[in-house]
């Protein structure tokens, strides 16, 4: 019935209910049924003489709002289009991730209507006053309570009501929004609870997670089921599954993993290696429709800050009866590859029980490889030297066929027992971290490929080819580096990737892997195998890490319908494929947003105990108010225009600033020296002075 209304609606003059009910033989009240659900999907909008039409027709977009620092609106169209600066007009306010209609009129759009609230509330800090007038006796003193957003896109003041005894001055709270902002009116919000002291580092990351949507403690309704889970696997668990528990496996993972949702094992063949790739089957514990399940759709993803996990599974599931730790029996999906020069020839899929033997770090492989002491067992060293050459092999096959490797250095912090940083380390990965990336790879690849080739219903890992303007900027900018490359329309990654591998010693060689990155689209999911540009592959998708990513868990939920032989059962979830997909690119964005927020703050905590201090960086962006600059940590902060000693012009075209006195030149990718002058740790703000450059030893 909605496709038939829209239909009728579509491209033609807008029309009353009794039309629309007289043209598909429904009653007016069924009509208007629909025609509610489709205006509140946005999807049709009413005329002030009443009458109903389609939001395209009367050109109206889609939107979803986000916020500048300044506390400017944006609308950011679903469709991919450019944003628009949202004109505030009426009463009606908009959040942050509010789904909106607007108007667009140029650079600019004018709010239609809001569709659905973005968030039911936010962290904030708690300001808590007690007004009276000299004399005026106890019961006189008056309470203002009010609160400041953590989120700094959030431009509205706020007043606390409800019960506040719990709560004290200057601590962080979750608040629930009671009334939403209207004309000057600011935020009613009441306290759900205390996440803790204004001036901690841990509060602050909760604030964080909270803000983009990923609760910090679990619902009463999921805490109830995650209870009456089973601690061990049981032998009816274990009942008509491949026991492997025999073959020698093990996990490779962070030194302070505790969610190891993959091992791996490996046998030599006649003419190559059977490596194994065993993923926890969290989908034989998480049953959808389940409070449990619906929480973890509604998370998306496990998020990780600074000091900070919180799971998309309850951590009786994460961290013990889903994890493969070492020495117990643990359900898995094992995928068996048959490799032959890098290539996978063969597969095969089979629900299993496995007994991982040893739970190995990156850190000691690499230094098993590197020569140094190691605990590991011979026949474990004897594994790892099959699997170091397999990997090579895929490595290599892969890199052959252009794949584009976008290694970049990722800061870790070193935090003390308060939650507040130490020390910033910067490693590059190892060997070990490469290995296993290679095995999840090729274990991706494989299953997508089943997938398509069966016509499985699933949700596939895509990466889009750029558009053809990006690549424009992207050779313009490269050639302000005084790289003079070509690239044509519709390139073959490898040619991004020889871009990368000719930059490899340039200054400026961090930030053009951010620039070519910055220049594709957005990695994300779909129910269409679209490919995956980057990785140059046909076939692709997530599925080694289902206890910290949905989609991984949807795709185990299919296979596993694909080899019970139940491709009705799959077919009927067909149609929820395309929206769960969606779901989880959303989700997967919040917590990039998140974790990027997060090691700001984080960064610029452990950059303002530097403060005085002189370092060297590279200049990293330039902008018309002055020069980011990006330091081995990668700390990157502001050297503000006003600050320098010469009135400079900015040269956008050629990434640049000149002084007009001195001729002075700072470009992008530019040696400088700075001292460390100050931080807004809430807002991961750091500013630098510039100093002058290091004297040589003759001029000295």
């Amino acid at each position: 019935m909605n496709e038939q209304i829209m239909e009728l609606l579509s491209g033609g003059l807008p029309k009353g209910v009794k039309d629309i009910a007289q043209s598909i033989g429904l009653s007016q009240s069924e009509v208007q049924t629909v025609l509610d659900t489709l205006m509140a999907e946005g999807e049709v909008v009413k005329t002030k003489k009443g009458r109903y039409t389609t939001a395209r027709d009367a050109k109206l977009v889609k939107a979803r709002i986000g916020f500048q620092r300044n506390g400017t609106p944006l609308a950011r169209p679903l469709d991919g289009g450019t944003s628009m600066q949202l004109e505030v007009a009426g009463g009606e306010r908009c959040m942050p991730d509010d789904l909106v209609l607007v108007r667009p009129m140029g650079v600019k759009c004018a709010l239609h209507t809001i569709l659905k609230r973005g968030r039911e509330g936010f962290a904030a800090y708690v300001r808590i006053e007690h007004k009276a007038k000299k004399g005026a006796r106890r019961d006189e003193v008056k309470v203002m309570a009010t609160a400041v957003p953590c989120d700094l896109r959030i431009p509205y003041d706020v007043v606390l009501t409800g019960d506040l005894s719990f709560v004290r001055n200057d601590q962080i709270a979750r608040l629930k929004i009671e009334k939403y902002p209207e004309f000057n009116r600011p935020i009613y919000a009441s306290v759900e609870r205390v996440l803790g002291n204004g001036s901690s580092m841990p509060a602050l990351m909760k604030a964080v997670a909270e803000d983009h949507g990923f609760a910090t403690e679990l619902d009463s309704a999921v805490e109830a089921e995650a209870r009456e889970l089973p601690t061990e696997v049981s032998a009816a668990d274990i009942e008509g599954r491949e026991d492997l528990r025999d073959l020698l496996t093990f996990t490779i993972d962070g030194a302070t993993a505790k969610d190891f949702d993959d091992a791996v094992s490996i046998e030599r063949t006649e003419h190559g290696w059977r490596l194994g790739v065993h993923i926890a089957d969290v989908s034989h514990y998480v049953r959808p429709r389940t409070a449990i399940d619906d929480d973890a759709l509604e998370r998306g993803t496990s998020l990780y800050l600074p000091g900070l996990t919180v799971p998309m599974l309850p951590e009786c599931l994460s961290n013990h009866l889903c994890s493969l730790m070492p020495d117990v029996d643990r359900l898995a999906m094992s995928l068996f590859m048959e490799l032959r020069d890098g290539a996978v020839v063969d597969h095969r899929l089979v629900e299993s029980v496995i007994h991982s033997h040893a739970r190995l770090t990156y850190q000691a492989v690499n230094r098993l490889w590197e020569g140094g002491d190691t605990e590991i067992p011979e026949d474990v060293q004897a594994a790892l030297s099959d699997m170091r050459e397999a990997a090579q092999t895929l490595r290599a096959k892969r890199h052959a066929r252009g794949t584009i490797d976008f290694e970049m250095e990722e800061p870790e912090f070193i935090l003390n027992d308060a939650g507040e940083p130490e020390d910033v380390l910067c490693e590059p990965r190892g060997e070990a971290e490469m290995m296993i990336e290679d095995f999840m790879l090729a274990a991706n690849e494989t299953v997508a490929a089943l997938a398509r080739s069966t016509e499985l219903p699933f949700i596939y890992r895509i990466h889009e080819d750029p558009d053809q303007d990006r690549l424009e900027t992207l050779e313009h900018f490269l050639g302000g580096l005084n790289l003079k490359v070509r690239i044509s329309a519709n390139p073959h990654p490898g040619k991004l990737q020889a871009i990368l591998e000719e930059a490899k010693d340039h200054p400026a060689r961090d930030i053009i892997r951010h620039y070519l990155l910055r220049t594709l689209k957005r990695a994300q999911y779909s129910d269409k195998p679209l490919g995956h540009f980057a990785m140059a592959m046909e076939d692709y998708c997530h599925f080694t890490s289902p206890i910290r990513r949905y989609p991984d868990l949807t795709v185990h939920r299919m296979l596993k319908l694909l080899l019970h032989g139940d491709m009705e059962r799959a077919e009927r979830m067909s149609g929820a494929m395309a929206e769960l997909a969606a779901a989880c690119s959303r989700r997967e964005y919040a917590a990039t947003l998140a974790e990027r927020q997060g090691d700001g703050i984080m960064m610029a905590a452990y950059m303002a105990t530097q403060i005085g201090r002189k370092f060297d960086g590279v200049i990293s962006n330039v902008t018309a108010w002055g020069l980011y600059v990006t330091l081995p940590n990668q700390a990157e902060g502001l050297v503000h225009i006003a600050g320098l000693d010469d009135f400079y012009v900015y040269d956008a075209e050629r990434n640049r600033i000149v002084g007009e006195a001195t001729g002075t030149v700072f470009k992008l990718g530019d040696r400088v020296r700075v001292r460390m002058e100050s931080a807004v740790i809430p807002a991961g703000e750091i500013n630098f002075e510039l100093m002058p450059p290091k004297k040589t030893h003759e001029e000295e």
